[in-house]
């Protein structure tokens, strides 16, 4: 089939699944909802464990995933336990995603002998194929090479590859960070080799190739010793690891620093923890899809501070005279003339210093507030839906969690003991005892290392928190821009406090009361914003932080 085209088309073929990615990435976030029916999570769903439990379960998950994931990833094993069964309901949830328009991988992991798993072409790639699929993952441990022809039969039906380099289980390090005794790439560790020859698959193709790596989010300590940098990879990198195995947004901005956009992180069971409503499971997509867009848009940035940082510092080594520095014997005074220009070249020094300083440094700290029933919360996540990278800060609670919640998402769950050591050590910048249940606060050092990092941050909090924090703040040196949110008028607040109907008349008197007290603390507050429609209260508040960080809009 190929034959028949010019060499434009064939290029345009071989690179379509990179750029289908791409767009989708583009569009979605990075995020990969990965669709691995496991005993446990049948039977939590309430499912029966069998091929028709697996399928339910699958097309649910494709509900959620829909209009909020860039891809969806199927593991292969959980359906072939079922045997033909499973195998007929994995081909009828990959046609169904085909219908919904959700890019596919196949989470397979196939390798061998190039005779052999020729075989895999005619599966997952050649039109007409039963498993069709978007991409597949292959393991490279036959020598990459032997993976070349099926490689070249995906890109030239316009499909693509995740190939196997730095895995996300420990145990997998002792292999692929073994160093080649020979052959190509001799010296070099087994991931390097790996991610070096598939990188060749992506030369000469503008944009994200169609050939991508396996690495890990678990695998920072790791990196190093391989050799290999992400941010040198041009193919889609499939990233798992983030939740149920232990990674974190902090590990991604880690491994996959000064990457551009081509990292796409699959989550499953920290997302089907939420199943099986279909509300829930959306909602959990939504806040991870934000999490992880946020997560790599700083990795990104962080090598591009670095960068800046590097510049500003040969420029200010560059602005120093290279007059020769004056000396003044003790008991001499220096000259009137040289002493102005002294005390000039400093003057400029301490203002290019100060201007550096601040580039570097961003903006304040966003407290945004405001009267319960305001709608505080609708607009930062109007906001964040926007603008991902904004990023808000993690209350930590003593309290027990609630259905659905998850730690570090919704909340820092810890107990009593942990908060008040937390406390005693100076780690909140604020805290409080809510109905003299539970103790509540906001972790310092996030929030230090988001504005360190110049990163728009955002702390939502009640009144009184709020007051608590411009305290402290102050007792820190942290600088803070209070925002307080305000309805269109008393009526509106009212209407939207009482129109649940669900409190007695006693609750909805008091909770008007308090709404009274707390409109009337506006004037304590930097900027008032009104909350009448929450697009446009969301795109206020973005042109306070954008002027405040000084990011063109």
């Amino acid at each position: 089939m190929t034959n028949s085209l010019s060499s434009e088309e064939q290029q345009a073929q071989r690179s379509d699944f990179g750029l289908r990615l791409s767009n989708s990435m583009a569009k979605y976030g990075p995020l990969c909802v990965g669709i691995d029916p496991h005993r446990k999570l049948l039977t939590d769903w309430g499912y029966n464990v069998d091929a028709e439990g697996a399928e339910l379960y699958s097309m649910r998950m494709l509900q959620a995933a829909s209009g909020r994931a860039a891809a969806v990833k199927f593991q292969s094993s959980m359906f072939e336990r079922y045997g033909s069964k499973g195998i007929a309901a994995l081909e009828r949830v990959l046609y169904a995603a085909r219908q919904m328009g959700i890019i596919t991988i196949v989470d397979c992991l196939h390798g061998g002998l190039a005779t052999t798993i020729s075989a895999i072409s005619d599966a997952y790639f050649k039109p007409g194929a039963p498993l069709l699929a978007d991409a597949i993952t292959l393991l490279p441990y036959y020598g990459a090479r032997s993976l070349s022809g099926v490689i070249n039969d995906a890109l030239n039906n316009g499909r693509g590859v995740f190939v196997a380099s730095l895995t996300s289980n420990e145990e997998g390090a002792s292999l692929q960070t073994a160093i080649r005794q020979r052959g190509d790439y001799q010296g070099k560790t087994v991931a390097y080799g790996v991610a070096s020859t598939v990188q060749k698959f992506n030369a000469g193709i503008d944009g994200m190739g169609s050939v991508g790596l396996i690495i890990g989010a678990t695998i920072g300590q790791w990196i190093d010793d391989s050799g290999i940098d992400p941010a040198q990879f041009t193919g889609p990198i499939l990233s798992p690891g983030y939740g149920w195995q232990g990674a974190e947004a902090k590990d991604l901005r880690s491994v996959f620093k000064g990457t551009k956009g081509n990292v796409l992180v699959t989550v499953s069971r920290f997302i089907a923890s939420h199943g099986p409503d279909i509300k829930a499971l959306s909602e959990a997509t939504d806040a991870i899809s934000i999490d992880v867009r946020q997560a790599l848009l700083e990795a990104t940035e962080a090598k591009r501070r670095e960068d800046d940082a590097a510049t500003a510092a040969t420029a200010l080594s560059e602005h120093v005279p290279d007059t020769p520095q004056q000396i003044v014997v003790t008991g001499a005074a220096p000259t009137p003339a040289a002493d102005d220009a002294s005390s000039q070249t400093t003057s400029k020094d301490d203002d290019m210093d100060k201007k550096d300083e601040q580039a570097l440094r961003g903006g304040r700290l966003l407290v945004l507030t405001g009267p319960a029933g305001v709608g505080k919360g609708t607009v930062e996540t109007a906001l964040r839906k926007k603008h991902p990278e904004v990023w808000v800060s993690v209350s930590a609670t003593t309290r027990k969690p609630r259905p659905g919640e998850v730690n570090g998402l919704n909340y820092w769950f810890m107990s009593d003991d942990e908060f008040i050591a937390k406390e005693a050590a100076g780690e909140f910048l604020e805290t409080a005892v809510v109905h003299g249940l539970a103790h509540y606060g906001t972790p310092l050092k996030p929030v230090e290392e988001h504005l360190a990092s110049g990163t728009p941050t955002i702390l939502e909090i009640d009144l009184q928190g709020a007051r608590r924090v411009k305290e402290r703040a102050k007792e820190l040196g942290m600088e803070v821009l209070s925002v307080f949110i305000a309805p269109p008028s008393f009526d509106e607040l009212v209407r939207r406090l009482t129109g649940r109907g669900t409190e007695t008349e006693e609750e909805r008197n008091r909770r008007l009361e308090t709404a009274k007290v707390e409109l009337a603390a506006e004037s304590e507050f930097d900027v008032t914003i009104v909350n009448d429609n929450v697009d446009k209260a969301a795109e206020e508040l973005w042109h306070l932080i954008a002027k405040e960080y000084g990011i063109s809009e």
